[in-house]
């Protein structure tokens, strides 16, 4: 019964999003087309000019700059086949927000003639700031 209460909570909780979490949620459902669609312009519009990114494979965070041209060399490599995220929390005050969720994406790294195939799933906290009316995304940390 706990668990059917837990559920319906969190189910719950998602249709009440206020309208400027549902605008951020868009902006990373849109940056995850980008990416397996390998559409840089979607995913590098997304990103602040002061972006700072850390994944825990790297041994620092990265700029936009470096995390597009990291994209761009990479994106002939790698197809992602299939990904799903689900939203844990989203936190929004008026010109900040922090969106934390779950992740998993199926994806296949071709170098020469022989190719891989992996799964990876995770966690991620974003964080955001709204210039101009656009949440822009200004920091993020992956774990997984």
């Amino acid at each position: 019964m706990a668990v059917v209460f837990v559920m319906t909570a969190v189910v719950t909780h998602a249709q009440e999003w206020t309208k400027e979490q549902t605008e951020v949620w868009k902006v990373v459902q849109d940056t995850w087309k980008g990416w397996k669609t390998k559409d840089v312009n979607l995913v590098s519009a997304a990103f602040h000019d002061k972006y700072q990114g850390w994944s825990d494979e790297s041994p620092l965070p990265m700029s936009k700059a470096t995390s597009i041209e990291w994209f761009n060399s990479m994106k002939d490599a790698m197809n992602i086949h299939q990904y799903n995220i689900e939203p844990a929390r989203i936190t929004v005050l008026k010109t900040a927000a922090v969106v934390d969720y779950y992740y998993y994406f199926s994806y296949s790294w071709t170098m020469g003639d022989k190719t891989e195939s992996d799964e990876i799933k995770g966690k991620i906290v974003e964080f955001y700031v709204n210039e101009g009316g656009k949440w822009l995304l200004l920091g993020d940390m992956m774990v997984h």
